[in-house]
């Protein structure tokens, strides 16, 4: 049962496709703040706090209500891991049927959120693998594939980012992690529409940035040695439809790629973890590129997921745990202490 449609992407629905309002389904998605991060002359946009930790709520809560009023009754889906948790709760909310295709490399914490919501996981070796073996199994299922490199019901929702963003302010330029585009060219598509309706007297110039592990899109701006990791997992997307389309619209607003390294992408861990931010490494991608790029102005990043999702422990944050047993012990922590 819907409880309130007044606040979140729904209070946009004069914008969006339209969903009958008997199947508009929420989790209390969007409406999320624009954080200045202190010392820089950055903004986040923090996605995190999406309810399922990730900006992919957005989408899926417009395409899952799309699902509803369609009568559709199960799903399979290729993802990293953010779209997997996110279709999985929303479908489970909506009494669909769900299987997601990850990767093997696709965080733990993600597969156990995924197969919370009573979801099947199939997992393949890498993210390709996944997009073939997800549309194979649909299709011998006979079930409906939402993968979001081609499901275009996700990117209504994944525009109000924009729409909200211009209810502060027109950014200069907006820094989007990018792994199957599907932000970039929503955020992309938004804009331009707003720009035709005169709301807004320029475009932001759109930065696609990318791990040195998969960039086939920031590549096409700037060259890169390729590093074999798997970190930033969510960006790891060798292959996309939605390429050409993002492309043209980094071209068209006057921004560029950019192709980050793991050890840049620590560093904007630990800028946000520094701000109050908690994301993942994948979620910190964007304030990666954005340092990296050194740009003036009003400069926003999406801070695209939670790190409670990844939840990597350090070897830096051994340093800084403590372990107490005896009065003795803690005599000692307290000098410790009082000297540093």
């Amino acid at each position: 049962m819907v409880i309130s449609m007044k606040r979140g992407i729904w209070r946009f629905s004069d914008r969006l496709l339209k969903v009958d309002e008997a199947y508009r389904l929420t989790l209390g998605e969007g409406d999320t703040p624009i954080v200045k991060l202190r010392g820089l002359s950055l903004y986040a946009k923090v996605e995190s706090i999406n309810p399922t930790g990730s900006f992919k709520d957005r989408g899926t809560a417009f395409l899952v209500s799309k699902l509803k009023e369609e009568r559709c009754r199960s799903v399979v889906i290729d993802s990293s891991g953010n779209a997997a948790v996110s279709t999985a709760a929303y479908c489970a909310h909506a009494g669909i049927k769900h299987i997601a295709v990850m990767p093997k490399y696709s965080h733990m914490e993600k597969k156990v959120n995924v197969l919370w919501h009573g979801s099947r996981i199939v997992e393949a070796p890498d993210r390709d693998a996944a997009r073939i073996y997800a549309r194979a199994l649909a299709k011998e299922l006979g079930y409906r594939y939402i993968g979001f490199a081609v499901e275009e019901n996700a990117i209504p929702g994944f525009k109000t980012t924009a729409y909200e963003m211009q209810e502060d302010f027109t950014p200069d330029a907006i820094f989007i992690p990018v792994g199957g585009a599907n932000n970039l060219v929503a955020l992309g598509r938004a804009y331009l529409e707003m720009e035709k309706q005169g709301e807004v007297d320029r475009m932001p110039q759109l930065h696609a940035v990318q791990s040195a592990a998969c960039a086939p899109i920031a590549g096409e701006f700037t060259d890169y040695v390729k590093e074999d990791s798997t970190l930033a997992e969510g960006v790891i997307v060798p292959y996309t439809e939605r390429k050409d389309e993002a492309v043209s619209l980094v071209r068209r607003t006057g921004g560029t790629g950019w192709v980050v390294r793991d050890e840049e992408i620590l560093k904007a861990l630990n800028i946000l973890a520094s701000n109050g931010i908690y994301t993942s490494p994948t979620g910190a991608v964007a304030v990666a590129g954005a340092v990296k790029a050194g740009l003036k102005g009003k400069v926003v990043c999406i801070v695209t997921d939670t790190g409670l999702k990844s939840n990597m422990m350090m070897e830096e944050f051994k340093r800084r745990t403590f372990r107490v047993e005896t009065e003795e012990e803690l005599e000692e922590l307290l000098e410790l202490l009082r000297c540093a």
